[in-house]
């Protein structure tokens, strides 16, 4: 039951980057501005992570240790989109782009920790 949920939730976190993708130059707008190619390049590191973090939620074998690291890295993930609906600064961004870079050096140890496994 407990990993339908996060199969759902992740399914849920990926659908912006699907209608994104969808529609080139659609979901890119907020308040009637671009955003930068910064904030751009957050948003695809985001749903890069988030579809990595669902093939290995999909194939099962996960320890609760890393469902429950994957699932602060979901939510922390979700907190940044919702700061990028808001108004955004440089500075702003380049943190944004430093948390994901580290969560992105944590999914690469759980994967590797993971691909061991199996």
């Amino acid at each position: 039951m407990r990993s339908k949920v996060i199969i759902l939730t992740l399914a849920l976190l990926m659908a912006p980057g699907i209608s994104s993708a969808e529609h080139p130059g659609r979901g890119h707008m907020m308040g009637g501005k671009g955003m930068s190619q910064c904030a751009m390049g957050n948003m695809d590191m985001m749903n890069q992570m988030t579809n990595e973090m669902h093939q290995m939620m999909g194939q099962g074998h996960m320890t609760p240790v890393h469902q429950k690291q994957m699932q602060g890295m979901m939510d922390q993930m979700d907190q940044m989109k919702q700061q990028m609906a808001g108004p955004q600064n440089p500075q702003m961004e380049q943190q944004q782009r430093q948390q994901l870079q580290q969560m992105q050096r944590r999914l690469n140890t759980i994967k590797q920790q993971w691909e061991h496994q199996h």
